[in-house]
């Protein structure tokens, strides 16, 4: 019995010492790990739009994530390698990359980071395929072409960009309608000529983007008069090295009678100007400068309004509508003034009396009557509307 035991024992120890003596090779597992990136990236990605404001506001470890995933994203592969980010760092990389990038029209709201191993990966809702993007695309770069190609002058960059406006405005109708990304997009503008106030605010940045302006999707809150609070998106744009305010969807408002009007008032205006009704700017460039505003530019400021003005005032007017204008602007440099033109000219009808004085001067029928008026008293500004 014990010489059973023995030998036992002996074959366990014989096991045991051939398991530490035996030598187990491991495969080298080396991974890509990004997680401890700590310096900054040398250049925004190439890809998308070329001027991006949103990017030069994250952090270095943002910013590789933000170009790491615009390298990859517009072949919509399932998932994106990226740094570590926190849920505040992923809101302010996704935010910056749809801010910046209006062609990203493929992307939904929603993403996520999620860790595999020792990486991380970055995954977007893409809400229609790549078939489908690279159809819309090339129907947005044909009307894109064609809207540069009638530009007038692009090396004057305020009329360029005076041009782009007017042809937004022109051109499309403000919709809002939720889940229905296309109203926020740049496509949905510029094709379909339907958008809310986003799409209206990307086709600018996109069109300026093609033609050379620094410009970038700007996003607040804002209300007037006329206008109910909540979300808006408009544009800053940098105009002859100086800084501007541009509000496509304001300056293209429905009459009380639905019909269309062309306005002038929010383009190229200063922080001090719009902030009387655009608040909570989600990117500050100092709009600093009155000197690119339209009505600055054209001769349309009044600084004050009474007898000695009207003659000046019924000039301009009376000489734009001779040029061919149908709906004339007018700017006060100050709210004394401009209540007193709104009270004479519109209240008491001083402006039928004056273009009648006129007509008589000069013998010339003016054929035509006032159909209707848009007042801004946030922004001091009057549209006349002839028939």
């Amino acid at each position: 019995m014990k010489s059973k035991k023995r030998s036992l024992i002996f074959f366990v120890i014989v096991i045991i010492l051939s398991l530490v003596s035996l030598k187990i090779n491991f495969p080298d597992l080396t991974f890509p790990v990004v997680n401890n990136y700590t310096s900054d990236p040398d250049a925004p990605s190439s890809f998308g739009s070329p001027y991006k404001l949103y990017y030069e506001q994250l952090k270095p470890v943002e910013k590789q994530a933000y170009n790491m995933i615009l390298d990859k994203i517009y072949d919509m592969p399932e998932k994106i390698l990226v740094p570590d980010l926190d849920e505040e760092a992923l809101d302010n990389v996704f935010k910056a990359l749809l801010y910046d990038n209006p062609d990203l029209f493929f992307i939904g709201r929603k993403c996520s980071v999620k860790a595999e191993l020792w990486n991380d990966f970055f995954s977007a809702e893409y809400i229609i395929d790549k078939a489908e993007y690279e159809k819309q695309k090339a129907e947005l770069d044909e009307v894109c072409n064609r809207i540069i190609a009638g530009l007038s002058n692009t090396a004057d960059q305020w009329q360029t960009e005076l041009e782009i406006h007017n042809w937004i405005v022109d051109h499309c109708t403000y919709k809002i309608e939720e889940k229905e990304y296309v109203y926020s997009s740049a496509y949905g503008s510029l094709v379909n000529n339907i958008a809310a106030c986003e799409g209206y605010s990307k086709a600018a940045k996109l069109l300026l983007d093609r033609v050379g302006i620094q410009s970038a999707v700007i996003s607040g809150t804002a209300s007037s008069s006329r206008q109910s609070g909540g979300s808006h998106m408009w544009n800053v744009v940098n105009v002859n090295g100086k800084w501007y305010h541009l509000d496509c969807t304001w300056d293209d408002p429905l009459t009380d009678k639905g019909s269309s009007v062309r306005l002038y008032t929010y383009f190229n205006v200063s922080d001090e100007a719009i902030s009387k009704n655009h608040f909570n700017f989600s990117i500050d460039v100092d709009c600093i400068s009155d000197e690119g505003n339209y009505y600055s530019s054209t001769g349309l400021v009044f600084p004050d309004y009474g007898s000695k003005d009207e003659k000046a005032l019924s000039d301009r007017i009376y000489a734009q509508y001779r040029g061919g204008e149908k709906q004339i602007q007018i700017n006060f440099s100050n709210e004394k003034s401009y209540n007193a033109a709104y009270a004479s000219l519109i209240k008491n009808y001083r402006l039928s009396e004056l273009l009648n004085e006129r007509r008589a001067t000069d013998g010339k029928p003016l054929l035509t009557k006032l159909k209707g008026y848009y007042d801004d008293n946030d922004l001091f500004t009057l549209t006349l509307i002839f028939e």
